[in-house]
């Protein structure tokens, strides 16, 4: 059954990022969708500080990953929006990253499809308008 969140102001994502992480606390692989601007790495930042993690997060546009928080509580955020094809990802060492008991939050992933575990959750963010989010989880099995 899916989870829904509807939001007005960006300051309002840390609890919801809560309340997924507690909705879905067997979890570690978070796919992102939703449009250019619907507030996927807002998102992201909001994971990270309920993780307990405060360095500072940005979009891996052009990096496909990075990296935050420690052996203790990792997190992985790619984005996948410009990679071209599967090749990309294995030579990136995608699989590596999804067998470690960390946390991975993936933009755009259509393209690893084929590398997602056998259970993730989905998140799907839809601007409603310039403030408004609606946020709908599920786990995909």
């Amino acid at each position: 059954m899916p989870t829904s969140f509807t939001i007005h102001h960006p300051s309002e994502m840390l609890s919801v990022a809560q309340a997924i992480l507690e909705a879905f606390p067997k979890h570690r692989v978070f796919a992102l969708s939703g449009d250019l601007g619907a507030g996927k790495t807002t998102f992201t930042k909001a994971f990270a500080s309920v993780l307990g993690i405060n360095e500072a997060v940005s979009s891996p546009t052009f990096s496909i990953v990075h990296e935050y928080g420690n052996e203790a509580n990792k997190l992985f955020h790619f984005d996948l929006y410009r990679v071209k094809d599967e090749a990309e990802l294995y030579g990136i060492g995608f699989e590596e990253y999804l067998e470690q008991r960390a946390y991975v939050l993936i933009e755009w992933p259509e393209m690893a499809k084929n590398f997602l575990p056998t259970s993730y959750v989905s998140v799907v963010l839809e601007a409603e308008d310039e403030n408004t989010r609606q946020i709908i989880c599920r786990i995909v099995d």
